[in-house]
């Protein structure tokens, strides 16, 4: 079972960095982290030493506004993002209902899942625009317990600045938490993965949308406001390509100029929006094609 959220455009990376290590190594002295298991990320931009209690651990929440409605997992008092994947039983504790959660900043999100959850692969990024001073992110575990309770453990951090990770260039980490049960006398393996990318990124200034026709006549051309790109964007009867053009800003404050040309054979097309703590927002756009 797969589930995607927010498609992109395949991205060329000048540098990719990924270490990958075991849950088994977390530092939490909780006794239910025998049995609690890796259910995803918390991302922050400070330590978590100092929210942690004496149990080296951030307990959150977890609540359901309603039968229909999704699981959230919060953490109080902390301002981080979630990439979060989880089972939760029902009533009869038989059958399990699956739920993520993923804050806004974290884009391009993608899971990979097998149909009996033993098997659960998370795979994300977040776009940021990158200062001439050194920016942390860290990546701290979550896990959660068997009888349904969630919390962080510390997380060591991403390193990001202008001069090391040029537009383009990505730093990764990848979180590997693996467990063993028996079921129907059989040894079973519960493998989870959390990987996760901090891509660098110019911010958008200006956003221009041409429409041309096969012959290349100029038909439209609109110009946006990063944040603003209709979600939808239905292009006239004659157009045959789209030009997006974006004028863009990099960490050293040079100005460039980004072009990208979209067919009919294209029903998508991705923007940015970068929020004033240097993340942006990967923006999805629906292109409906006019027969």
């Amino acid at each position: 079972m797969k589930m995607i959220q927010n498609p992109k455009r395949a991205c060329c990376f000048l540098l990719t960095a990924v270490l990958i290590f075991s849950a088994a190594l977390f530092s939490a002295q909780a006794e239910t982290e025998q049995t609690a298991r890796l259910i995803g990320l918390l991302i922050t931009r400070e330590s978590l030493k100092s929210y942690v209690g004496e149990d080296q651990v951030l307990w959150g929440t977890v609540t359901q506004p309603g039968p229909e409605e999704e699981v959230e997992c919060r953490f109080e008092g902390i301002n981080a993002l979630r990439l979060l994947c989880f089972f939760t039983p029902d009533e009869s504790g038989q059958d399990a209902s699956l739920h993520s959660n993923v804050d806004d900043g974290i884009a391009a999100v993608d899971f990979d899942i097998t149909e009996n959850g033993a098997s659960i692969k998370m795979n994300a990024k977040i776009f940021f625009v990158p200062s001439q001073e050194e920016t942390l992110f860290f990546y701290n575990p979550v896990l959660m317990t068997e009888d349904g309770r969630v919390f962080a453990t510390v997380g060591d951090a991403m390193i990001v600045d202008a001069g090391m990770f040029p537009p383009g260039a990505a730093v990764g980490q990848t979180v590997k938490d693996q467990r063993t049960h028996r079921e129907n006398g059989q040894e079973i393996v519960d493998t989870t993965e959390a990987a996760l990318e901090i891509q660098s990124a110019r911010a958008p200034l200006n956003i221009h949308l041409v429409q041309f026709s096969s012959d290349h006549e100029l038909l439209q051309a609109d110009a946006y406001a990063p944040g603003t790109v209709p979600e939808t964007i239905v292009p006239l009867g004659k157009a045959d390509y789209l030009l997006l053009e974006t004028e863009e800003r990099d960490g050293e404050g040079r100005i460039y100029c980004r072009r990208e040309v979209f067919g009919r054979e294209d029903d998508f097309l991705n923007t940015l929006f970068c929020r004033e703590d240097g993340i942006c927002l990967q923006e999805y756009h629906e292109i409906l094609w006019e027969e």
